[in-house]
């Protein structure tokens, strides 16, 4: 008895090991096939996209057999879902264990300032002075402010756009400002404050399709010494005003709606499977 309890044991926990170690098997193998990417030619941004397509049918075994669902649909959705975090998830996880692309993805974000730092003309910022001077508004510092980082002139750029966060009439909206607080944190970047450039990037990052702003972070993160991934903040600082209502009429309210979400439930349901399975399709460029 107490050796069919043993095994049975053994079973799970190899089980749950597995479970928890493809997801590193998958890493270190799209890592294997970025580095002979970067080996025969040089890397462009597909390349985690094509590496992704080519390892993930060694996995999708191992994907799907984690998913525990009787329904056939529904486990086809889960599924669907699942190889759609993985694509999503990795994009910036990678960056921790790859040093390939992480190295890939901080040089070509160094080539982009020095391009634009060999093409700003100092005679320019003349121009964008007049332009503060005869309207300061947030747009007129934004400019000056890019420009005073592209000349390499760190603290100005700073200055210009905290000064255009400061008098953006939607300062609050984080979608609003999101050039300048893009800006703002590479600012901080150059001056090594990562710890700084993160807390803006969780405040900018807008959910799982952001792709752009979880690479950034990761990068910033791993410079300052991180050494795994770590779940990004989504900012949630909407304000709601909501109006009391008299507990009856809640009621009431409440049961209308009820009678309605079911209504809605199923035809959620099915956009929703169809969303998701399109994003994943994009994401992968099946059928191209």
């Amino acid at each position: 008895m107490k050796l069919i309890v043993a095994i049975f044991i053994a079973i799970l926990c190899h089980c749950k090991v597995n479970g928890q170690s493809y997801k590193a098997a998958f890493k270190s193998d799209i890592c294997n096939c970025i580095e002979e990417e970067s080996l025969k030619r040089h890397l462009t941004e597909n390349a985690y996209k094509t590496c992704f397509r080519e390892t993930l049918p060694k996995y999708a075994t191992q994907i799907d057999a984690e998913i525990v669902e009787e329904d056939i649909n529904q486990k086809f959705y889960k599924g669907q879902l699942a190889r759609k975090e993985l694509i999503i998830s990795l994009n910036y996880e990678l960056i921790y264990s790859c040093d390939t692309y992480y190295n890939y993805l901080d040089r070509e974000r160094t080539s982009k300032k020095l391009i634009a730092r060999e093409n700003a003309k100092e005679s320019e910022l003349e121009r964008y002075n007049q332009m503060v001077a005869l309207s300061p508004n947030a747009m007129a510092y934004y400019m000056r402010a890019q420009l005073q980082f592209y000349l390499g002139n760190i603290k100005e750029a700073e200055v210009d756009v905290n000064k255009s966060l400061e008098v953006n009439p939607n300062k609050d909206n984080v979608k609003s400002t999101r050039h300048e607080l893009l800006l703002l944190a590479w600012i901080y970047e150059e001056q090594e404050r990562y710890s700084e450039a993160i807390v803006l990037y969780d405040k900018i990052y807008l959910g799982d399709l952001d792709t752009e702003v979880a690479r950034l972070r990761a990068l910033a993160d791993k410079k300052s010494g991180g050494t795994e991934p770590n779940m990004l903040i989504i900012n949630k600082n909407t304000k709601s005003s909501e109006r009391r209502i008299p507990d009856d009429k809640k009621r009431s309210r409440s049961s209308s709606r009820q009678i309605k979400d079911k209504a809605k439930t199923k035809e959620v349901k099915a956009k929703t499977k169809k969303k998701d399975t399109s994003s994943l399709r994009k994401l992968l460029k099946i059928g191209n």
